[in-house]
């Protein structure tokens, strides 16, 4: 689809200004008035031959409810008109005792996505679910542009509906909010805002669903759901070791590591990033114990395994799953994850370290992880699973996957998130976070119809 980029100009009247190479491309000619679109807003503007380059007025960007900025995109839609953009909308929580723009946890990372977009053409802003005015089809965001000094700042705008939504909410509880649930449902199934990474996952929901492939069958720990202790103690007879998840559980919280020992069943669990542990004598000790933890929220009991270990620390791999802005999937990260000494869970979140997989690998075997059977066999069942995922739940841009090799070489999917951390990077490969920002937005504008464009460091 032809595609240009387009530099805003301070033109009062709804005008495109192309050079004879960017008419020769659309296929348009001097004088014509063609329809122009932006996420939802449609205006008409004249066609005009410009020597310098490709630019639309500021009268245009008006009338579409766009800001100006550095550059956008322009790309043809028919015979008789072109839209504007990428817009890309990227929906978050904001907090209340947060005092700097954009009021969020994770504003370091947002600037880096709007950064970037600022830099390629996309214009990318962030909105809270309060911010969307259904009445009237505005959403009320936040977007990065240069004040007069030329220094980046987040500034507020009225704008249209988007092409498309990035989901960044990330907390359980905020998703779960009726205006939540209400605006998603608005922009999903009223406008047909095409969305990505719409929802949590459910453990037992993920764990049914990827079951049902025979690739990854093996590749997934016995994982049950919990009834009653009876079921727990049998499930424990059969493996010795069991995790007890909750199935709605996010950063390794509220798990439950027990196991037989000659004394009783001993556990183990976090809090913060201590580790507690004691011994029950009998299973109704157990029952009694678990009754803090289970109340009425549903758990899965998932089978231990005998991982290898770094160092005589537990480890696990997290693979991070991308759509790149060809729209297919790529394995953008690989990381260990290395638990503290004692500890039993390697989440960053519970102190564990990031640390480069092929470092550490190299250490712990004297091969290179890129050479190995178990990096081919990652990288395939990691593959496979984020395409299964999507295939049942609906659109991902990104998936984050836990895996665990044990003792005897088996590759094992742990867990599986779909909204991943950025904090699980090596500060040696710093490239591979950079990579990480960039794809999304990359994604978003293939979603929208716009090709990738452009080179960007966002560190």
């Amino acid at each position: 689809m032809p595609l240009l980029n387009i530099v805003p100009i301070g033109e009062p009247l709804k005008k495109i200004f192309l050079t004879d190479q960017g008419l020769d491309i659309l296929g348009f000619r001097p004088g014509e008035v063609i329809t122009v679109r932006a996420g939802s807003s449609v205006t008409e503007a004249g066609l005009e031959l410009s020597a310098a380059g490709n630019f639309v007025s500021s009268g245009t960007l008006k009338a579409l409810e766009l800001p100006e900025t550095d550059r956008l995109r322009l790309v043809k839609k028919d015979n008789r008109g072109v839209q504007i953009g990428p817009l890309i909308g990227i929906m978050i929580t904001q907090g209340k005792n947060r005092r700097i723009p954009p009021y969020s946890s994770q504003g370091v990372l947002l600037r880096k996505f709007a950064g970037y977009g600022l830099s390629t053409g996309s214009l990318v802003f962030v909105f809270a679910p309060n911010n969307v005015d259904t009445i009237n089809n505005k959403i009320h965001g936040l977007y990065l542009t240069r004040d007069e000094t030329g220094t980046v700042i987040w500034k507020w705008h009225h704008f249209p509906l988007p092409d498309i939504v990035y989901d960044r909410i990330l907390f359980r509880t905020a998703e779960k909010r009726i205006l939540t649930r209400n605006i998603t449902s608005f922009l999903t199934k009223e406008k047909h805002i095409r969305y990505f990474n719409p929802k949590f996952l459910n453990k037992w929901e993920t764990h049914s669903i990827l079951s049902k492939n025979e690739a990854l069958n093996r590749h997934l720990p016995d994982t049950r759901l919990y009834r009653d202790i009876t079921g727990l103690a049998d499930f424990l007879a059969g493996y010795e070791t069991v995790y007890l998840k909750p199935v709605n559980g996010s950063l390794g919280q509220n798990i439950i590591r027990i196991d037989l020992v000659n004394t009783g069943i001993s556990f183990k669990y976090r809090h913060g990033k201590k580790t507690v542990n004691g011994v029950w004598q009998t299973v109704d000790e157990m029952e009694k114990g678990l009754g803090k933890f289970l109340s009425k929220r549903p758990y899965i009991m998932q089978q231990g395994l005998n991982l290898i270990k770094f160092e005589d620390r537990v480890f696990d791999i997290r693979v991070l799953m991308q759509k790149n802005g060809d729209g297919h999937w790529v394995n953008s990260a690989t990381v260990a994850r290395v638990a503290p000494e004692g500890g039993i869970f390697p989440n960053v979140a519970a102190g564990g370290e990031p640390r480069n997989i092929d470092t550490l690998w190299k250490e712990l075997t004297s091969c290179a992880w890129a050479e190995s059977a178990d990096c081919q066999l990652t990288e395939k069942i990691s593959l496979v699973a984020a395409d299964t995922l999507e295939r049942a739940l609906g659109t991902f841009g990104e998936i984050g996957l836990d895996i665990g090799i044990d003792n005897s070489g088996n590759v094992w999917i742990i867990e599986v998130n779909s909204k991943p951390s950025r904090k699980v990077f090596p500060k040696d490969q710093l490239n591979l976070k950079n990579l990480s920002i960039t794809l999304p937005i990359d994604f978003a504008a293939h979603m929208a119809g716009f090709s990738s464009q452009g080179e960007y460091d966002p560190s």
